[in-house]
């Protein structure tokens, strides 16, 4: 049995879980694994021919190259999607590995899914590979291209070459998939995505829709179509996240495209679903950076009462994390003054919110205690790539952050 307080590398992801990501459709073990090298072979060749070696280093407790993300966190003292995996996936026993050598117990239930870059908005902390409305502004101006591809790269010409959506979300078998027990579907935007209907369908069609807990990512700029409503009460469970980082003009900016009217009319409409449909829960994805970190205060003045009381306390999770890519605008990565000026500022709110939500105070405090680490832990110092990133696609949509973020402004300019 693999013994957790020592094995600081073990994953569960690498011998239950796989995401299939875009826009190359690489099979790799979460969403946060950063090493390409892998592929789709095991549409092929089966579950249990992939990761053998990094499999095998997980056992023994050797860190992999592509888990540095769970590693920062965990440096960081914050919990990590490694360390969530083991209570969020409580019900598979993952930890039933006696034989170090004998990696033949493995199976899939846990996929994640990305439906390909088609998404209506260009989100200042997305980029080029999910989403194909950034391509607008990489046409625009060369420098937008060079930011995120380099000099003299032909990798945004040819991510455009590569299909729009996921089409190896129609290409799974029965067998692939009839061990799955949970599924997690992130963009691009999901319900823009036909194949992800299809995708959906077969398991409904398989019988085995009905043993599936599903979580869907969506931008909530609009509510899915008919199709959509009628296939996600066929599953187990349902977890709907909406990707909610600002409110009014400061959620138009950091997610470029939407409109804050229509969101918040999508969000209730979701509200309606969760409670017409019982086996349905809200989630709120809530994504700090640079930009918004200083005003999560005003987020959950706004959360607080869109959302029922019926809904708050029975069926709702906030889930706030930390952006670590791109990495100017981690928290980790500003100017350690800066730091202590911004970490003054949430402290001081923190009371405030505090006291106007006193029965939603472990909430707030969880929230607001996961920036505090974020702000007490200094990285390295990429506040001034913050600026000139930053002006660079300010200037190719006629935009300027600072009058969007003024108090972030404020404390920048200090």
């Amino acid at each position: 049995m693999i013994d957790l307080k020592t094995n600081k590398t073990y994953c569960p992801y690498l011998f239950r879980g796989g995401i299939i990501k875009v826009p190359d459709g690489n099979f790799e073990p979460c969403c946060r694994f950063d090493q390409q090298q892998y592929s789709k072979e095991y549409l092929q060749n089966g579950y249990n021919s992939v990761w053998k070696d990094i499999r095998k280093q997980s056992l023994n407790g050797e860190k992999i190259q592509g888990c540095w993300r769970c590693y920062q966190d965990e440096q960081a003292g914050l919990k990590s999607m490694r360390t969530a995996a083991f209570t969020e996936h409580s019900d598979v026993p993952y930890q039933d590995y006696k034989n170090q050598n004998d990696l033949s117990n493995t199976k899939l239930e846990f996929l994640e899914i990305q439906t390909g870059r088609y998404c209506n908005l260009k989100c200042r902390s997305c980029g080029p590979w999910l989403s194909t409305t950034w391509d607008e502004d990489l046409e625009a101006d060369s420098t937008v291209e060079e930011h995120f591809f380099g000099k003299n790269s032909t990798r945004f010409t040819d991510i455009k070459l590569l299909p729009k959506v996921n089409e190896s979300l129609v290409k799974f078998s029965y067998d692939t998939l009839k061990d799955l027990k949970r599924i997690k579907a992130t963009g691009g935007e999901p319900f823009l995505s036909d194949q992800f209907q299809n995708f959906l369908s077969n398991l409904v069609d398989w019988n085995i829709a009905k043993n599936i807990d599903i979580e869907v990512f969506t931008n909530c700029s609009f509510f899915p179509k008919q199709q959509y409503r009628e296939l996600l009460p066929k599953f187990k469970s349902i977890k709907i996240t909406l990707s909610l980082d600002a409110v009014d003009q400061r959620a138009e900016f950091l997610r470029k495209n939407s409109s804050w009217n229509k969101v918040t009319e999508s969000a209730t409409k979701w509200i309606d679903f969760a409670l017409e449909n019982s086996q349905t829960r809200i989630s709120i994805s809530h994504t700090v950076t640079v930009y918004n970190a200083l005003y999560l205060g005003e987020f959950i003045d706004w959360m607080m009462p869109h959302f029922s009381k019926i809904i708050l306390e029975n069926k709702f999770d906030f889930d706030l994390h930390l952006a670590q890519t791109p990495q100017y605008m981690s928290l980790l990565n500003v100017n350690s003054q800066i730091q202590k000026q911004m970490l003054k500022i949430i402290q001081e709110q923190q009371q405030k919110i505090l006291s106007k939500h006193p029965n939603y105070s472990s909430m707030i405090n969880k929230s607001y205690d996961r920036i505090t680490k974020g702000l007490s832990k200094h990285v390295s110092d990429l506040s001034q790539v913050f600026l000139e990133k930053t002006k660079l696609i300010d200037d190719v949509r006629n935009e300027k952050w600072q009058n969007t973020f003024p108090e972030l402004a404020e404390v920048l300019d200090e």
